[in-house]
């Protein structure tokens, strides 16, 4: 009943969709379609992990800019610098995909991630100085006694075979809490593991949805069993939220009254991301409501340790499998901080040319968010020969951007050597963090983070695998099909394959 109700609500409320795209059909090749269900019946068989290579197969058959027709709605595919280039260097083409982004939207609402227009423009102004890199130096303390503590997790395995993820997870969501929200978690709060969890479910429920047209009706996917699962999974996740803006504001309020109301003194103090917005509901009474204060929180814890713990998972699958490099990353430590166990300062961070590099590498290989989309509201002009109608989406895949044989030699092998500083690339070659207005505004927030973190496994740890290939999930944030497993042992410092 369900099922079939889902499928006439779909059918009639995309029928205009299928109209109006036969008014302004695509000239782009593409696969085979069905009409009006395009390429739906197709993805109904498909599970997460075959996403990615689905799309290989089209650019296989189809070049670097085709289209793919799904339930009345044109997507063009984009996968290769130079078509990507138009899109995200202008100033017109922000607005996010509005159906592919709109399961979301229970989740995130209009926080940064997915709102747009002057709201975005709003939003985006008020809170980049949060990310000021004087402001992201008040973070690296907690940084680095996480860092530690993630180190002690590790090395407490005892070179068993270990899955990471989890201990990632744990590690990154404390640091998000702790710098950008500046709530301490602590450490036996069963709490966490349940947003790290709900965090999951609402994920999959996500993508699960992407794959069954016939879930796509906020109303039958409500009565189905994944929908009420999803739902669920979102009342923790905004329960967690509302608790560390509210242990926050507790915060926030006693230090406002101890400091006498002097506000310049707290501007100068000030380390967390959460205050911003505090500061400007407390100066500006109505600009922030309670469910928009939210919904940037929401936005940023999920951001703020999801993607972060994807690259670091990689990044320690990437150390284990070349000892090599890893021996590499171990000498530049060594040539930074000598025999001492002191902490990293930014000035510190700085000098890890190495470590960056592999960082960037990594990200090239695995890049957090493996494809994102925007709907265009005006016409695009690609090149003198293509140009895309108003009201289609375009997707834009950074995965197979960074795999680009036109723009990478060799470009499924792991070489930190391509970041050496000064090599030239196209400027759209290499988009982790995507580009342009829309970039993502916590790129240098993650790229401390990172370089923290694996500048301590890096020092203390040696790293062996056990899992020796990846198969990609890349739907929503990039993870492994399957559990990443490595051994972790104490580092010997004379144990060393570099000659």
């Amino acid at each position: 009943m369900i099922v079939s109700l889902g499928l006439s609500c779909t059918l009639c409320v995309l029928f205009i969709g299928f109209l109006f795209k036969y008014w302004r059909r695509s000239t782009l090749p593409g696969p085979p379609s069905l009409p009006f269900f395009g390429i739906a019946l197709t993805l109904w068989r498909k599970t997460a992990k075959d996403i990615l290579p689905q799309f290989k197969e089209w650019i296989d058959l189809f070049g670097g800019i085709h289209k793919v027709e799904v339930l009345g709605m044109i997507y063009v595919i984009l996968s290769e610098p130079e078509v990507v280039e138009p899109v995200l260097s202008s100033s017109t083409h922000i607005t996010k995909g509005y159906f592919e982004y709109s399961f979301f939207r229970p989740w995130l609402n209009e926080g940064l991630l997915l709102s747009g227009g002057e709201k975005w423009r709003v939003r985006r102004k008020l809170l980049t100085p949060s990310f000021h890199f004087k402001i992201l130096e008040t973070s690296l303390e907690s940084m680095c006694r996480n860092a530690e503590a993630f180190v002690s997790s590790l090395l407490a395995t005892g070179g068993k075979p270990t899955e990471i993820q989890e201990i990632i997870r744990s590690s990154t969501l404390k640091i998000i809490c702790e710098t950008a929200m500046g709530v301490k978690l602590n450490a036996e709060d069963k709490q966490q593991n349940e947003f790290i969890s709900a965090t999951k479910t609402v994920i999959d429920g996500i993508v699960q949805r992407y794959l069954h047209f016939w879930l796509f009706p906020n109303f039958t996917y409500r009565l189905s069993k994944p929908g009420k699962m999803f739902f669920k999974g979102i009342d923790v996740l905004h329960t967690f939220a509302e608790q560390v803006i509210r242990k926050r504001k507790e915060l926030f309020i006693s230090e406002k009254l101890a400091s006498g109301n002097n506000n310049t003194s707290r501007k100068i103090q000030r380390k967390a991301f959460l205050d911003t917005l505090l500061e400007l509901d407390d100066s500006n009474p109505g600009l922030f409501t309670e469910v928009d204060i939210r919904e940037e929180v929401d936005t940023f814890m999920f951001e703020g340790h999801d993607t972060v713990s994807a690259a670091l998972m990689f990044a320690l699958f990437l150390l284990a499998n070349h000892p090599n490099v890893q021996d590499k990353a171990y000498i530049e430590q060594i040539e930074i901080f000598g025999d001492d166990k002191k902490v990293p300062t930014a000035h510190d961070l700085q000098k890890m040319i190495y470590l960056e590099m592999i960082i960037k590498e990594t990200l090239r290989l695995y890049p957090s968010v493996p494809f994102h989309s925007r709907v265009l509201t005006d016409d695009l002009k690609i090149d003198e020969n293509t140009v895309i109608p108003a009201g289609q989406s375009v997707v834009i895949l950074t995965y197979y951007i960074h795999r680009s044989k036109r723009h990478w030699i060799n470009p499924e092998e792991f070489i930190p050597e391509r970041f050496t500083p000064g090599v030239e690339r196209h400027p759209f070659s290499y988009i982790p963090f995507s580009a342009g207005p829309r970039n993502c505004i916590g790129q240098k927030f993650a790229m401390m983070e990172l370089k923290t973190v694996l500048s301590s496994v890096v020092r203390y740890c040696w790293l062996e695998p056990v899992t020796t290939s990846i198969i990609p999930d890349g739907t929503v944030i990039m993870k492994s099909a399957e559990p990443v497993i490595v051994k972790v042992f104490p580092r010997n410092k004379t144990q060393t394959t570099c000659s």
